[in-house]
């Protein structure tokens, strides 16, 4: 029985995430709070790119979990 922990599975996610978006930063749009966002959408903010990794909407893109609750947003280097 193969067992898989969580955290590795978010970790392996994310890090793959991140991986696939360093050759794909191309922000044309800014961010509106009005709009919802899906996984994968970019947007430019603050003089940052900034990629959703879940849906939402108002979620101002900043560093995880600062500010109003990010939890949607990473930086897309």
């Amino acid at each position: 029985m193969i067992r898989i922990n969580i955290r590795t599975i978010v970790l392996l996610a994310l890090t793959t995430f991140l991986i696939s978006c360093g050759n794909d930063c191309n922000c044309e749009e800014d961010w509106d709070q009005s709009i919802r966002y899906f996984s994968d959408d970019l947007v430019f903010h603050n003089d940052t790119c900034w990629v959703a990794v879940a849906a939402g909407r108002g979620i101002e893109p900043g560093p995880y979990l600062q500010g109003n609750g990010n939890d949607i947003w990473v930086e897309c280097e």
